[in-house]
């Protein structure tokens, strides 16, 4: 759909509106190695709406993804898909922030994938959960609606939807909460991810954002994990704003982990299994897209065959602190068991409120809030 009246913004880049610390939707934009000037101009307009909108997601939501973000002259208005690329046209009407955050809504499912199709029906967003978040904005009469590729209200579908800050919050949280909805997603636990191995250190990030195993005190080696889908149930790796993350998607034994940004692939995922040892929570981590499973082999961790050697089970390693997560009990099976329970009780993400701009970046005072496959324009 064309965003018929184009809106300039641009929220100003300041401390305040720096986001969740352990939200990471981030992005990367592809330039040309010699650009000319039309590539340098949008260029520059790209940055400065993809900043405001990637800072409003880390700011007033907790959701995860890696964007690849393009100029493709070629493309009418702007477009993108779930599997987390981005591209503006060379029409600068929509480079503007609405556009930018309609479209990272597209990335994390909205109109691009089958689980959005099979909730949008005839015309109404089949979800009470999403349905009960949409009257906690807008009274108790409030529908969400949509089609093939579109929600309303709240979707940016055309960039005059955004009549204030307040639209632009409000579409982050309706999009977490469709895409909590949509994908099963939720925290699961958060610690460390020891090898039982000769090393008994931790999986940790080190500063060039490479997977290493260190020292369990190390704080580079706090995972937050999260839990995704239902059959089966499958879990991420967070290590600060990346994810563990198997080079290309390779499905080759003797690969070396790494990390990345999160874009939801089952490369990025794994399958706990628990590991018949005499140690709580061990677990044998299974990669869902190659089957192999990661082993520690000195301060690197591969995916290989799985082995009966201790290299290949890992301890997760909880840190209680967090008082968010309610431990049932059921939260790990008996070692003798298959696998890691997928059962954790949390509470709704507690929104970061910071300083907030209106549509033209200035700052104002904040009014009470109101209680894979293409995606084309």
């Amino acid at each position: 759909m064309k965003f018929l009246s184009p809106l300039l913004c641009s929220f100003a880049l300041v401390a305040c509106l720096a986001g969740n610390a352990f939200s990471a939707v981030e992005y990367t934009l592809h330039k040309s190695a010699n650009p000319t000037s039309d590539e340098q101009d949008a260029y520059k307009r790209i940055t400065t709406v993809m900043d405001s909108a990637v800072k409003m997601y880390n700011t007033y939501s907790n959701l995860s993804k890696f964007i690849n973000v393009y100029y493709a002259p070629g493309v009418p208005t702007a477009e993108a898909s779930s599997n987390g690329d981005l591209r503006f046209g060379e029409n600068r009407s929509y480079m503007v922030v609405p556009t930018a955050m309609h479209e990272m809504a597209h990335t994390m499912g909205v109109g691009t994938t089958s689980e959005y199709a099979a909730t949008c029906v005839d015309g109404v967003f089949r979800n009470d959960k999403v349905q009960a978040k949409l009257r906690e904005m807008d009274g108790p009469n409030a529908e969400l609606h949509c089609d093939r590729q579109h929600i309303w209200p709240y979707g940016l579908n055309q960039a005059s939807e955004a009549k204030s800050e307040q639209d632009l919050i409000n579409h982050v949280i309706l999009v977490e909460t469709i895409y909590q909805q949509l994908f099963k997603v939720a925290f699961y636990a958060q610690g460390r991810i020891k090898s039982l191995g000769d090393t008994k250190n931790c999986m940790g990030i080190t500063s060039s954002n490479a997977l290493e195993l260190m020292d369990c005190a190390d704080s580079a080696s706090f995972v937050k994990i999260f839990s995704v889908g239902d059959n089966p149930v499958t879990y991420y790796i967070q290590l600060g704003s990346r994810v563990v993350d198997i080079p290309n998607e390779s499905t080759a034994a003797g690969v070396q982990a790494s990390t990345y940004g999160y874009n939801g692939g089952a490369h990025q995922r794994y399958v706990f299994e628990g590991a018949d040892v005499n140690t709580p929570n061990a677990l044998f981590l299974k990669n869902y897209k190659s089957g192999h499973y990661l082993q520690a082999v000195g301060t690197t961790v591969v995916q290989n065959p799985k082995g009966s050697g201790d290299e290949f089970i890992w301890q997760l390693i909880e840190d209680t602190k967090d008082s968010s997560v309610t431990k049932d009990s059921s939260d790990i099976k008996d070692s003798s068991k298959t696998s890691i329970p997928l059962v954790r009780k949390v509470e709704p993400p507690t929104l970061i409120k910071k300083a907030r701009f209106d549509a033209m970046g200035r700052m104002f005072t904040p009014a009470r809030r109101i209680p894979r496959n293409i995606r084309l324009y």
